[in-house]
């Protein structure tokens, strides 16, 4: 995986977690009620930790098979791959999530709640890029103009621009 893509990773990662922290905060302070409706809080926290680290493995697994259909170059074989793995990466969460919520210890559906942080550490992606990871790498447009001049030359007109 490129040293790009492993930050985009870990920058959502952080995003998935802050979730999974905000909710666990939240059944800490909801636990009369959570009792109430005959949920207890030790399996509730533990579902929504099992979801976060489906989440962290499907993250990871669909980083390298985006990386692996784009350097094929094949459109065909591309989406035939991405499809294919999409299928098997939802089949083997359904397998876990029944395995693994069948036994009191794990709410099931702590679990699948936790397994939605996965949008959550996509749309947080863009703030923890900006409060965390600000000067760690140049500014994407610069590397884009840079990658353009490599491929097709270095005179003035390849990045697109209109300077004279």
């Amino acid at each position: 995986m490129s040293s790009h893509l492993r930050r985009l990773v870990l920058e959502m990662s952080v995003g998935m977690f802050a979730y999974v922290l905000l909710l666990g905060c939240m059944a800490a302070v909801f636990q009369k009620g959570l009792e109430a409706a005959g949920f207890l809080l030790g399996p509730v926290l533990l579902g929504l930790f099992l979801g976060f680290a489906a989440d962290v493995a499907m993250l990871i697994h669909m980083a390298h098979v985006t990386e692996l259909a784009a350097d094929s170059q094949n459109e065909a074989y591309a989406n035939k791959t991405t499809v294919s793995q999409s299928v098997i990466r939802r089949v083997i969460f359904v397998i876990a999530l029944f395995a693994l919520g069948s036994r009191p210890q794990i709410d099931a559906v702590s679990m699948i709640i936790g397994a939605l942080g996965l949008k959550a550490g996509a749309m947080l992606q863009p703030v923890v890029h900006r409060t965390f990871f600000r000067g760690k790498e140049q500014d994407p447009e610069e590397s884009t103009i840079e990658e353009r001049r490599t491929v097709y030359g270095n005179d003035e007109n390849s990045d697109g621009s209109s300077r004279a």
